[in-house]
């Protein structure tokens, strides 16, 4: 009798060993889908480029932005995040990497760098990111918003020469992540040619002129 009750012990404690050790090492939780963003394309080089160093400084990002989680926002205006969905890396990082390869891209400036380099730079871009969300309203796909504040400054006599609005407002095709993620990709490249264009203006300026120049004209934010 005892021999068989110690038989039957053993086996509950082997049946419950188990079962800890397969939720243990089993998870029921859904693997995140990693999403890239990509930067502009190489241009063809119609002209030589600046003989100057460009720094590109990671970008300051509002409240709930600074993650790698996708952000969006509900008509109530509460800030969310996409589930099981993510950027490669937190969002600065991501933005700072597609600034620099397009800019590198663009075949303008002799060097373009990440505010690690080790190297002298004539001027730096600063980005603050106000807005970078999935906008939804009464339902349906949503508008993916992108809302970036950059600020060149003169490294010589360290002053910010100036500062311009780059945004887009780019509606997603259907509410599937893949589309966001498409809408999101197309809005930021939207705003990046600004950037870069009006970084691009204000260096070809400043090569022919040592005064200071005025400030360009900014690119109005998304309308509401």
């Amino acid at each position: 009798m005892k021999s068989t009750i110690k038989r039957v012990t053993a086996a509950l404690l082997l049946s419950l060993l188990a079962g800890c050790t397969g939720s243990l090492l089993t998870s029921k939780e859904i693997a995140p889908q990693t999403y890239r963003l990509t930067p502009l394309s190489a241009e063809p080089k119609h002209a030589a480029p600046f003989d100057s160093l460009l720094l590109v400084v990671r970008p300051n990002a509002a409240p709930g932005l600074d993650t790698e989680r996708i952000a969006l926002l509900h008509p109530d205006r509460r800030l969310d995040y996409y589930a099981a969905s993510q950027w490669g890396a937190a969002l600065p990082d991501v933005l700072q990497d597609v600034v620099v390869e397009s800019m590198q891209n663009t075949g303008r400036v002799r060097s373009v760098q990440r505010d690690l380099a080790n190297f002298r730079s004539d001027f730096v871009l600063q980005l603050d990111v106000r807005g970078f969300q999935a906008e939804y309203e009464d339902g349906g796909a949503p508008r993916v918003r992108v809302d970036l504040i950059a600020t060149i400054g003169r490294v010589s006599d360290r002053r910010s020469v100036f500062t311009f609005a780059a945004g887009a407002l780019e509606p997603a095709e259907s509410n599937t992540m893949s589309a966001v993620a498409a809408a999101f990709d197309k809005a930021l490249q939207s705003a990046t040619r600004t950037v870069l264009a009006n970084t691009i203006d204000y260096m070809d300026r400043a090569a022919n002129q040592p005064t200071p120049l005025p400030q360009p004209s900014t690119q109005k934010p998304p309308s509401q």
